[in-house]
């Protein structure tokens, strides 16, 4: 369409820019100050003091900017709730697209109530409240920002989808994988991405499919259950250790030869919104194993390309990877799911998108 556009990120790396591809890429570091402010709380609002001061260093590089060439349209994430500040003092239109709804995930990451917590919840519930132009990728999402936040003019638009690269590297599937038969999971180890569930579900899995490993790849996290979520799988999973794989996140070139020799995708999450694993999966023509109500059943048919089991449910889980496992149609639902994925092409969806933002074009 002709325009510039710019990405403003953040970094530990203050005001220094770069080009990629044709994109202007803004780094921006949080200010020391915000810290000594923290201090003086006695660290009581660390999350939201830093939610603040990334708004406010959101709101001056984009008046900055805006001053040297006119924004004809700024799109913001609600998650961090970086578009406060400016939403309250630069007058250019402005789109939100939500990610995810706050308490809801609250919740689900089993985070504890305290002050810091509600401000941040208070901070996403203004940011919204600020912008008339909202739009998520799954209806789930839709659902939820309308019955708990009242928003009820939310858009749904479908985010595109295609696979990142074709330049693979098979190195850590050569090395710790190759010759295995496994079920893979990927994915932040966090409570919403169900990671516990599937750990609880794994020793009776282990016990009925002999001929099973599991691979699970991703980065490894705090939660209320364990300081680390890896050792928490690792603990539940203790009579199975050989057939454990866990390998930190990867990069798409080396993450993607994994998933495609997975023999089947498990991604039980609690809450989710369109979830772009599922649909790496698939678009690799795996079968996935997802949770009903949490958006996968915007994208898996039961039975025809994946499979839907109830959320936080251990032993549901670990029924339907039992019966998936030996399931002799994997390969033909595999392809369909591959199919099912060209529905989410750029050529499909972008259009979408663009026609948005042109109805908010001056």
């Amino acid at each position: 369409m002709g325009h510039d556009i710019h990405v403003l990120t953040l970094s530990k790396i203050d005001e220094t820019e770069f080009d990629h591809e044709g994109v202007t890429v803004h780094r921006i570091a949080n200010s020391r100050g915000w810290f000594q402010l923290d201090r003086l709380t006695r660290y009581g609002l660390p999350s939201s003091i830093q939610l603040l001061n990334l708004s406010v260093k959101v709101y001056r590089k984009l008046k900055r900017l805006n001053s040297q060439q006119s924004f004809d349209v700024v799109q913001f994430p609600n998650y961090s709730c970086c578009g406060l500040a400016s939403m309250m003092r630069l007058k250019v239109p402005r789109v939100v697209r939500a990610s995810s709804y706050q308490p809801a995930l609250n919740d689900a990451l089993g985070i504890k109530k305290t002050v810091d917590s509600r401000i941040i919840e208070r901070l996403e519930a203004l940011q919204f409240r600020l912008c008339n132009n909202i739009y998520t990728p799954s209806f789930m999402l839709q659902r939820i920002l309308a019955k708990e936040a009242g928003l009820s003019q939310v858009r749904v638009i479908r985010p595109p989808f295609y696979l990142e690269t074709v330049d693979w590297d098979s190195s850590v599937y050569d090395r710790s994988l190759k010759g295995r038969k496994y079920l893979l999971f990927f994915g932040r180890f966090q409570l919403h991405k169900g990671v516990h569930t599937l750990a609880k579900a794994l020793p009776r899995v282990f016990e009925q499919c002999p001929d099973l490993s599991v691979a699970m790849v991703g980065r490894d996290m705090e939660s209320k259950l364990a300081p680390s979520m890896v050792e928490y799988v690792r603990a539940q999973c203790a009579d199975y250790a050989v057939r454990l794989v866990v390998l930190d996140q990867l990069r798409h070139r080396q993450l993607y030869p994994v998933i495609a020799g997975a023999h089947l995708v498990v991604l039980p999450s609690l809450i989710d919104n369109f979830p772009n694993s599922c649909l790496e999966a698939m678009g690799l023509g795996k079968v996935v194993i997802g949770t009903a109500g949490t958006s996968f059943d915007e994208l898996i048919a039961e039975g025809i390309t994946g499979f839907l089991v109830p959320p936080n449910n251990p032993e549901a889980l670990a029924e339907k990877i039992n019966a998936a496992w030996a399931d002799p149609r994997l390969a033909e639902m595999g392809a369909a799911a591959r199919q099912g994925t060209r529905e989410f092409s750029p050529d499909k969806t972008i259009n979408d998108l663009l026609t948005y933002y042109r109805e908010l074009l001056p």
